[in-house]
């Protein structure tokens, strides 16, 4: 099976996957409470999206206070109640098989918890997240779901392009890059596409610096391997100036 079929596969059933995946959740970790909570808005909402395009997913949540009207009877004390807007969002260009879905679904799933659940609010990810994050992982792990505090994955990008000097890579999901007007933001080398189709950018419309630059890059990287991409172009820009 390719890797299209496989997709167009996952993507006629990822949304009942969702829904069912959730209410699984709901009944085994919060003993249905989150579908309760949110009955009177009509429950949990899945929304896919098209906008979330760097992380895999989000929670949202509103409590409304409903105020009750009063029947006549003025002895009564009014007792605060709360509707429960909510909804999960899920990225269409993020999530694009069921094991990423299920681990997506329960991290929201924590979230709406840690707010209707705890009343969490300020603090996402902090120790209340992190005990339903584990009853999740422990009675799913079985399956592959592992919740922590981020969304822990590569995502797979439709367009790649590549500095021919300093390596520098600028991942987008159309083609928004164009090597003839853009260069690298690091180093202001030639861009190249390398994926999906691999462009061989002439070396001889590097100039001297770039040239030098590209030289320079792996030995740098060798020599300081944990350095992040900004410190290596100021030791590259450092040798280039003793040079000059």
């Amino acid at each position: 099976v390719s890797k299209k079929q496989t997709k167009k596969s996952f993507d006629a059933r990822k949304s009942q996957l969702a829904i069912d995946f959730l209410q699984q959740l709901d009944a085994q970790i919060t003993h249905g409470k989150i579908a309760e909570l949110t009955q009177s808005t009509g429950g949990v909402k899945i929304v896919w999206s098209n906008t979330l395009k760097t992380t895999a997913g989000r929670a949202n949540w509103k409590r409304e206070t409903v105020v009750p009207k009063h029947t006549g009877d003025s002895a009564n004390v009014d007792v605060k109640q709360y509707r429960h807007h909510s909804s999960i969002e899920l990225s269409e260009k993020v999530i694009d098989d069921e094991l990423r879905l299920l681990n997506v679904i329960a991290h929201e799933f924590c979230h709406l918890a840690n707010f209707m659940i705890n009343g969490i609010r300020d603090n996402p990810h902090g120790k209340e997240f992190k005990v339903w994050a584990a009853k999740c992982s422990q009675m799913y792990g079985s399956q592959g779901i592992n919740v922590t505090t981020k969304h822990t994955y590569e995502i797979d990008f439709k367009y790649v392009w590549t500095c021919t000097a300093c390596g520098c890579e600028y991942k987008r999901h159309s083609k928004s890059i164009d090597p003839k007007r853009h260069r690298c933001g690091a180093c202001k080398a030639l861009l190249e596409q390398t994926k999906p189709t691999p462009r061989q950018t002439p070396t001889s419309q590097l100039s001297e610096y770039q040239l030098f630059v590209k030289e320079q890059m792996k030995v740098v990287k060798s020599e300081h391997p944990n350095s992040p991409q900004k410190e290596i172009m100021r030791i590259i820009a450092e040798r280039w100036a003793k040079v000059k």
